[in-house]
């Protein structure tokens, strides 16, 4: 019995100490973040790991500033589908060499997007739901460029994305970019591709709130 004990003790410890995943981390991070509109033509700026950041979109959206009429409360989203990059694009250059980034886009952006459309008041369906008035989302990853120069990190991404009900189908191109001005090894390259898809999720999010 003191075995078990002693061994889920150590289970536990072992568990709080694990370092944690770049989405958990751009999770946190981004809750720590100043409060600012996605809406925002200004883009956004902050000084993140010691860096700054500039991106086109905020990374925590504040619940002030988004959409608060009434019938926020009554729409609901399907995500049907959420297609990953396609392999070929998972790279990223440092000057001329090239390397492959292990991500898959299409899972972390799912839960940045149930995050944040649930923050905006949005009924996120699960499973199939078959009301002809729910907006069922597809969206396909299909492109991103990321480089490392003298300057930073550059990185943009974007994605093709349906939205369709009874009343319309709506199709659009969405993109977002970022910049990490003095970035210089590799080793922090998932992290910021986490805050860029988290981005893209940010960017879905207003495009739903205002259709």
């Amino acid at each position: 019995m003191l075995r078990l004990v002693f061994f889920g003790f150590l289970v536990l410890l072992f568990s709080a100490c694990a370092p944690k995943s770049s989405f958990e981390q751009a999770v946190d991070l981004s809750r720590q973040q100043p409060c600012a509109s996605c809406e925002s033509a200004e883009g956004f700026e902050a000084r993140i790991k010691g860096l700054i950041y500039l991106s086109d979109v905020g990374i925590r959206c504040c619940a002030d500033k988004r959409t608060l009429d009434p019938s926020v409360a009554l729409k609901k989203v399907y995500i049907h589908r959420v297609v990953d990059l396609p392999e070929e694009n998972k790279f990223f250059y440092n000057g001329t060499s090239k390397y492959y980034l292990e991500a898959q886009f299409h899972a972390s952006f799912y839960r940045f997007l149930e995050q944040e459309l649930r923050a905006r008041g949005i009924i996120v369906v699960e499973g199939v739901d078959k009301s002809p008035y729910t907006i069922r989302l597809d969206l396909s990853f299909v492109d991103f460029n990321s480089n490392i120069d003298k300057a930073g990190l550059r990185s943009n991404l974007s994605a093709r994305v349906e939205f369709k009900n009874i009343n319309y189908t709506k199709n659009f191109v969405v993109r977002t970019n970022q910049e990490v001005r003095g970035l210089s090894g590799t080793s922090q390259i998932p992290f910021y591709t986490q805050l860029l898809i988290k981005q893209m999720a940010n960017k879905v999010a207003s495009v739903i709130s205002s259709i």
